[in-house]
């Protein structure tokens, strides 16, 4: 009896790490997950927590070799989880109790894909084509859906439509934060994005810069709104009620549309953020509901 209250005890704590980590109080991931069953709830946070370390060490570490040195370490530490299905890790050992063997099988190319999108973050040196973009958003965004979906089987042709939402989500997250991501050297839009219209990387860093890329930012926005559109159109086609989870996810980066809108994506001079609150009732509502069109 001892040993299985230490077992508990354990896992209870891996579960509380991942949550501090991928479902801060506030957040809309947090709000997102409410309606997700116990078993599905440890999984995805487990995941989500595994995302957001990933960008921690690619965001936060300075030294280059330090933060490979943990990727790799990551690489390593994600086989023996998935092969052995044993971690010491608290995010894996959460994921490890979460998810069965043959689901973390199918995870490999995800999550391969994911470390692949934070080595390229490591090693950024601007993305040089919208296809170089893509490939990046699919890898990191889209992957991060796919995982989901692994877990939510909502069937493979609205798991498609989600990854690519997921990629759309990612752009929209880089967009929202380009402020904060270019004081670090990482500015998303690609480098014929800014030729046409006459820009360089160096533009974004001048102290009038809001202005000076004020209508590339708000054609990259009308872009992604559209993309947007289509994407979830394409997916009501198959069916307006995917997963609650994710219902409540696309509600939320609507809001995040509507509000960069709001403030005409001035995104190098403010950060635009939707409320807690707000946060809440959006999602609440969203996992209630059919999915609305988009227009």
């Amino acid at each position: 009896m001892g040993t299985m209250n230490t077992l508990m005890m354990e896992i209870n704590r891996n579960h509380a790490e991942c949550a501090r980590l991928a479902r801060p109080i506030g957040s809309g991931f947090r709000y997102a997950c409410l309606p997700l069953t116990e078993r599905h709830l440890h999984a995805i946070t487990a995941l989500r927590a595994l995302d957001v370390t990933l960008t921690d060490i690619t965001h936060t570490i300075s030294e280059p070799q330090v933060a490979r040195a943990k990727l790799d370490w990551w690489r390593g530490a994600l086989h023996q989880a998935i092969t052995q299905h044993t971690a010491e890790h608290p995010i894996l050992a959460a994921l490890v109790a979460s998810v069965e063997a043959t689901t973390l099988e199918k995870f490999v190319p995800n999550l391969e894909a994911r470390l692949g999108s934070a080595l390229l973050e490591l090693d950024y040196q601007g993305f040089a084509t919208e296809s170089d973009l893509l490939a990046y958003l699919d890898a990191s965004g889209g992957a991060m859906y796919a995982l989901y979906s692994e877990l939510l089987s909502p069937g493979p042709e609205l798991a498609a439509h989600l990854r690519a939402l997921g990629a759309l989500q990612r752009r929209l997250h880089c967009l929202q934060f380009l402020g904060r991501d270019s004081a670090r050297g990482f500015i998303y839009l690609p480098n014929e994005r800014l030729a046409a219209h006459q820009l360089s990387e160096a533009d974004v860093h001048r102290p009038n810069a809001a202005e000076v890329c004020a209508p590339m930012l708000q054609q990259e926005l009308a872009e992604l709104r559209e993309n947007f559109r289509q994407t979830l159109s394409a997916l009501r086609q198959h069916s307006r009620r995917p997963p609650k989870f994710f219902r409540a996810l696309i509600a939320l980066d609507r809001d995040r549309i509507t509000l960069l809108e709001q403030h005409s994506a001035e995104v190098l001079s403010q950060r635009p953020e939707c409320t807690p609150f707000s946060q809440l009732i959006t999602a609440w509502w969203a996992a209630k509901r059919p999915l609305p069109p988009m227009r």
